[in-house]
């Protein structure tokens, strides 16, 4: 009998795929899956299709609670893990429990990025990564009619569309950071402003912004060098960032993301990471990169587990699809999701 004990950290498309690979591949281990949100796991680029009521809370869950237990794979949802102790092979969650393992697998995504500049505006302003933002969504969307968004990823087009639907009056405000880490051309600049304009959303002039204030009936006002705008709600897309910070203290290495090699192994025995929140090495170009997206999400996960139970599987993709921005090197397959 296995008795080996594996953890997962994250509960989204990596962290799934690799407990699943784990069940599949090794039926007698125990396998432990650790998440700071609650319920089962659901693919966030659906989120906006919840907003609309396309599909309901239950038809977003790929897996729930219950589909796990089938599995024989314990879920610890709405436990947030706050440190690793990797020497004594610890994982720390908030309450102090140590939970002990042979081995981990950290796939916990990213968050949503706020640029510096609109950091002091952050509590006027809505994102959208989780179910619970999917909630605040609804709620604020049944008495608002003007919204603003601001920024511009891959999700925010997908969204504008839904709020369309929605009968919303929709703006945009492209920002010179538009689907960061994701290179943003003048030529797709140009080409995302006037796809937006013909789908009867109206973008405004890009520009700075220089000031967000609440009006005395509750819209928010927003300045920037060119328009001023009200809107009822302002949502920021400016894409995500690895939610790493409970790894401060845990010896591994860090620099956007986790800093694994070609395999996903982050130099600790028995430690692997994958999906956003890892940076992995690629030989070829002799640097390190970032995956971006569902699709190379779920293919880390499995890569990562298979690696964990003793394959030399390698996390490859063609130096040629990746490329840099903002001296990170970057692969995606956001394009084939939206």
């Amino acid at each position: 009998m296995d008795e080996r004990h594996f953890v997962v950290i994250g509960n989204g498309p990596g962290g799934s795929q690799a407990a699943l690979t784990l069940r599949r591949e090794s039926p007698e281990s125990r396998i432990t899956v650790i998440s700071k949100e609650r319920g089962g796991f659901y693919p966030p680029h659906r989120i906006p299709e919840l907003i609309s009521g396309v599909i309901s809370e239950e038809d977003l869950f790929v897996f729930s609670p219950g589909s796990f237990k089938e599995r024989n794979i314990k879920l610890r949802s709405g436990q947030e893990v706050v440190d690793l102790d990797l020497r004594n092979q610890q994982v720390i969650l908030e309450h102090k429990e140590k939970i002990p393992f042979d081995g981990l697998i950290i796939a916990v995504g990213g968050k949503p990025r706020i640029p510096e500049y609109l950091a002091v505006f952050s509590d006027l302003l809505m994102t959208l990564k989780t179910l619970q933002n999917a909630k605040d969504w609804v709620a604020k969307l049944s008495s608002a009619q003007k919204v603003l968004i601001v920024g511009g990823d891959l999700t925010s087009l997908a969204f504008s569309k839904i709020l369309l639907s929605m009968q919303k009056q929709v703006y945009f405000l492209l920002s010179e950071e538009a689907f960061w880490p994701i290179r943003c051309t003048p030529a797709l600049f140009e080409e995302v402003s006037l796809a937006l304009s013909r789908k009867g959303i109206l973008v405004l002039t890009p520009s700075q912004i220089r000031s967000l204030s609440v009006l005395p009936d509750k819209s928010i006002e927003l300045r920037t060098d060119h328009d001023t705008v009200c809107a009822d709600i302002i949502g920021a897309f400016f894409g995500l960032v690895p939610d790493i910070r409970f790894t401060a203290r845990s010896g591994l290495k860090i620099d956007r993301g986790i800093l694994v090699d070609e395999y996903l192994f982050t130099g600790f025995q028995g430690v692997y990471a994958a999906g956003d929140c890892a940076q992995i090495y690629h030989p070829q170009i002799q640097d390190y990169w970032v995956s971006i997206g569902h699709d190379n999400a779920v293919a880390l996960g499995r890569i990562a587990a298979m690696n964990l139970l003793g394959s030399r599987v390698m996390a490859n993709v063609s130096k040629e699809s990746i490329f840099e921005v903002q001296d990170i090197k970057v692969n995606t397959s956001w394009w084939t999701e939206f």
